[in-house]
Order: C-alpha cells, then sequence, then structure tokens
C-alpha cells in the first residue's frame, strides 16, 4: 500500500497500444500525448502518473534485431521520439512518479527483465507492479486500486504472468489470426480487414461486415449498372431524335425517356430493398455478446470481493480504476457495508469504428471518433474526487457517398481543431461513507 501526500494527483492512463510492426500499428495520437504529458509536468503537487496496462502493444511486433527489445525498437521510432521524451521529462521531474502495469498486450513487461531495464534505463518508469493500491495519508483506510482488467476477461486472463509461454486466447487472435488477415482491398473495394481493429464494441464486428458489403454493392451497381444505364437510356433516345426516329415532339422524347428512367430507378430500388432485407437477416442471425468483463467488475464491487490481481488489504476500495474494454466510463457504487465507491475506466488513445443508425431500415453505418481518455484521482475538500478527462480530437469522416446519405443529419458532431481538454464526468466520494444511493451509471 502505498501512502500518499494529501495533494498528490493521481493519473491512470491506459490502452494507448503503442507500437507493432508496419502496418500493424493502432496508435494515431503522439502529439496529443505529449500534450497531456507536458501539462501533467506543469501540476504544481506531487504527480503519480500509473500507465495502466496496455501502454505498449508488444503482441504486434512479431520479430526484433538482435540486441533489441519491443520496448527500445518502439521508443526509438521517428514518430514517437517526441512524446517520449516528454515522458522522460516528465518522470525526471521532482515528485513525479511512473508506475507501469501489464496488460495482456505488454505483460512481456513482467517476464522480460530486458524490457524492464530499458524502460528504467531510458529514464520512463520508476516502478513495476501488477496492480496499483494506494491511499492518502489523512485517510489510509479508503483505498485506490487500479489494476488493467484483463484478469475479468476468461479470454485475456493469465494464471501467471511470469510465464512466458501463459498465453490466453486474446493474445493469439492478436499474434496469429490478425496477421494473416489480408492488407489493402479485399472482398470488395473498401472492405479492409485490419480495420476489424476499429470496431467498436467488438460484438459489432459482423455488422460492419454486412453494413460494409452492402453498402460497396450498393455503391459499385451505381457507378457501373445504373449510372451507365441511365446514361445509354438517355444518349439512344436523344440520337433517335436527332435522326427523326420519332413521331413526336420533345416533350413527347422527355415523357417516354422519363418513364423508362423510372422503371429503371424502380428496379433498381426494389433490388436495394431486396439486398437489404438479406443484410438485415444475415445481422440478426449473429447473437450479440455481452462484456463479460465489466459485468465481473460490478459484481466483484457489489459484492466487497477483492480484485483479482489484490493482495491482502485493510480497508474498503474507494476508487476502482481499470482499462481494458477501452470504453470510459465513471459509476458509483455501493459496498455490502453501505460504503460508497468509484468505478472508473479509463478508456483508451485510440480510433474507434461505432454504428450510427441509418435510415429508411439500411445497415448502420460505422463513423470513426477518436477516444482519448485518461482518469485524475485527488483529494478534495469534500472527500476522494474521481474524474475521467477526454481529450477532444476531430476526424475527417472517410465514407462512402451512400453511406453519407445513409446517416444524412445524423453524424457525431466533430470537436473544434483547437478544442481542450476537459472533465468528461466526475464523482465525490464524501466522508460520509455510509448512507447508501443508488447506481449512477453503467
Amino acid at each position: 500500500m502505498k501512502r500518499l501526500a494529501d495533494d498528490t494527483l493521481v493519473v491512470f492512463l491506459s490502452d494507448c497500444h503503442i507500437g507493432g510492426d508496419p502496418g500493424r500499428d493502432i496508435f494515431e495520437s503522439p502529439d496529443e500525448l505529449a500534450e497531456l504529458l507536458d501539462e501533467l509536468g506543469r501540476h504544481p503537487g506531487p504527480v503519480e502518473l500509473v500507465l495502466a496496462g496496455d501502454f505498449f502493444d508488444f503482441l504486434r511486433i512479431a520479430e526484433v534485431p538482435g540486441g533489441e527489445d519491443r520496448a527500445s525498437v518502439t521508443i526509438a521510432r521517428p514518430e514517437y521520439r517526441g512524446m517520449f521524451d516528454r515522458l522522460r521529462r516528465f518522470a525526471a521531474g521532482a515528485s513525479r512518479t511512473v508506475v507501469y502495469l501489464p496488460g495482456n498486450h505488454d505483460a512481456e513487461m513482467w517476464w522480460n527483465p530486458g524490457v524492464r531495464a530499458t524502460l528504467e534505463r531510458e529514464g520512463l518508469v520508476h516502478e513495476f507492479a501488477l496492480s496499483y493500491s494506494a491511499c492518502f495519508e489523512s485517510e489510509p483506510d479508503r483505498i485506490l486500486y487500479c489494476e488493467h482488467g484483463n484478469q475479468f476477461d476468461p479470454a485475456n486472463t493469465f494464471r501467471d504472468y511470469a510465464d512466458p509461454l501463459d498465453t490466453p486466447l486474446g493474445d493469439h487472435v492478436v499474434t496469429d489470426l490478425m496477421p494473416r488477415l489480408p492488407g489493402g482491398r479485399t472482398l470488395t473495394p473498401t472492405l479492409h480487414l485490419r480495420e476489424i481493429d476499429r470496431i467498436f464494441p467488438l460484438t459489432k464486428i459482423p455488422e460492419w461486415v454486412a453494413g460494409r458489403l452492402f453498402y460497396d454493392v450498393v455503391t459499385q451497381a451505381v457507378r457501373w449498372l445504373l449510372l451507365p444505364l441511365i446514361v445509354a437510356y438517355a444518349a439512344y433516345w436523344l440520337i433517335k431524335y436527332a435522326l427523326g426516329g420519332t413521331d413526336g415532339d420533345l416533350l413527347d422524347l422527355i415523357f417516354d425517356l422519363g418513364y423508362e428512367l423510372g422503371v429503371l430507378l424502380v428496379a433498381f430500388g426494389m433490388f436495394v430493398l431486396v439486398l437489404r432485407g438479406m443484410t438485415s437477416r444475415a445481422i440478426r442471425a449473429v447473437p450479440e455478446g455481452a462484456d463479460g468483463a465489466v459485468d465481473e467488475i460490478r459484481r466483484r464491487l457489489h459484492s466487497g470481493r477483492a480484485p483479482p490481481l489484490s493482495d491482502d488489504q485493510a480497508g474498503e476500495i474507494a476508487v476502482f480504476v481499470s482499462g481494458h474494454t477501452h470504453a470510459p466510463s465513471l459509476v458509483e457504487f455501493v459496498t455490502p457495508t453501505g460504503a460508497r465507491g468509484v468505478a472508473v475506466n479509463s478508456g483508451c488513445w485510440l480510433r474507434q469504428a461505432h454504428p450510427v443508425e441509418a435510415r429508411a431500415g439500411a445497415p448502420s453505418v460505422f463513423a470513426s471518433r477518436f477516444v482519448l481518455t485518461h482518469a485524475r484521482v485527488r483529494r478534495g475538500a469534500e472527500g476522494i474526487e474521481a474524474e475521467l478527462w477526454e481529450q477532444p480530437r476531430p476526424y475527417r469522416q472517410k465514407l462512402l457517398a451512400a453511406e453519407r446519405l445513409a446517416v444524412a443529419g445524423r453524424l457525431p458532431t466533430e470537436p473544434d481543431d483547437d478544442a481542450q481538454p476537459r472533465i468528461r464526468d466526475r464523482a465525490t466520494v464524501g466522508r460520509a461513507a455510509h448512507h447508501p444511493f443508488s447506481v449512477a451509471g453503467a
């Protein structure tokens, strides 16, 4: 248990997923992360920065040159150099501590002493731990606790972090299956299977594939079938009229042309309706999974059972922080004794594609947005304050014309280019900790 000065700011940052082989890395925000580190470096009091798992993504790196390790080759990448310089500068500051907890994508940090030595030699990390437990000096019985969260997820649970041969199913999906997905264009011109990494939640992957196929087929049908037929019809009637092959005047020509084009558009509309129905049936045929990790965290917090990686400790958890699911949230809970607590998911630093409901019953369109979030905990005048912060960053959508038409007026508003970091949600665990209240969120 770490005893923190009451003016300490504790910051939890997870799921940056920095690094990977060319074409497999998914971290796109080194400048924004550097800005966060600069801001934390200017904080007037002590700061504990907890890298709460999956800060690096070692699973996306297949091989490393001799004499190197997955941490060193990632730190040396030119596009990350400025960001790691900022982390180094922060770690060198007075009253600054960087604690690294492993996740399921960077568990090598725990079993490979070479990786830990690299991070220490580079001046980036001070301490390594499986989980983080701390309290403020004036409130020793109220615990701040953090672990990555993968131990609540059966597909990504480790029996022994120190065993390099302990590789959960999730590891093999990333290291064995994902590299074999074809890069570039695959089934259709815009269905890039590597974009599966961006789909959120993961249970929406079948809907994303089916929807992408639908909009690709519609786009190609318009481009190579409908538009050529319209041009051919128009050219045929104009040539026929110019050569005197029609009995009526120009108005009759326009009427005949309009009628035939109308029939063509109706036939094309029927084709789209049939395709939409087939797509909808395919989506409904795939059962939608549930996020068991989130449910298990809730059950443990409400029952008072210790988290998987915690040691025996006195006191109850006042603030529980995890990551892993890439879904930022802040939820209040009540323990069996009636004590209040806050559970925060620190989210991630990635681009995610979320479904947007389309018009006319068409398949959902997946629109990308950046999710750059972290959690902060401090002791305030009213108790322990937990905050969920986000760093807004706009994303220029890359959608087909058919997709834009289907979700016209429904796309989420993008933040301004100069939008500043802001508090997304907050809660205070007051000192009057033994009166019941209702759960605030999900």
